[in-house]
């Protein structure tokens, strides 16, 4: 059922949807990409609906681990790249469990690296409440790529880690000698986030 949908989509990744409303069928839509191009269409049609702009978590978090759904975990590819999708689009703690609930409900407990990614989705939704464009690891500390210095020093006087700022838009916080393993990394990071 709906198998005739699915291959029009398909075709309509591969060979690109063209002049939507017209006759023709060959566009140039692979020069963007499906996804880019879907979400500039819904970008568009919300400006025409005077709806306001979706927020987007948009950071990006280097830390050391694994995270991932394996196959063990979610065997089906489908499910697998759908539950991805929405992890990097959703931009809410309450989108997040309720991804949380879902998985747990069709595919049981997840194992460590499923945890871990929904983790990182948790700390990517917090880092974007801070304006944290980009989170690294360097040497033995937590490196923050920031936009705003305002709310940096906002965290900077609420977190319970040292935040040291460096410049207009990098901020490092060390942690202690004790933390070695990648989890405990990222509950560092986790623990420095959450002030509010």
């Amino acid at each position: 059922m709906g198998a005739g949908f699915q291959i029009a989509m398909r075709d309509l990744e591969i060979r690109g949807a063209g002049n939507i409303l017209g006759t023709q069928q060959s566009g140039h839509i692979a020069a963007v990409g499906y996804e880019l191009y879907c979400q500039l269409l819904e970008q568009a049609v919300g400006r025409l609906r005077r709806q306001p702009p979706r927020q987007m978590c948009d950071v990006d978090i280097d830390l050391p681990g694994e995270a991932i759904l394996p196959d063990s975990y979610v065997p089906d590819l489908k499910s697998k790249i759908d539950l991805y999708r929405r992890l990097v689009r959703i931009t809410t703690t309450e989108d997040l469990e309720d991804i949380r609930e879902e998985m747990v409900d069709r595919f049981g407990p997840p194992p460590a690296t499923a945890s871990r990614l929904l983790d990182l989705a948790l700390l990517r939704i917090e880092a974007a409440t801070w304006r944290i464009h980009a989170i690294r690891m360097e040497n033995r500390a937590i490196v923050l790529h920031y936009r705003d210095q305002k709310r940096m020093e906002q965290l900077k006087s609420q977190a319970t880690l040292p935040v040291r700022i460096v410049d207009a838009s990098t901020a490092y916080i060390p942690f202690p000698a004790a933390v070695t393993e990648a989890d405990e990394i990222l509950e560092q990071a986790k623990s420095l986030l959450r002030a509010r």
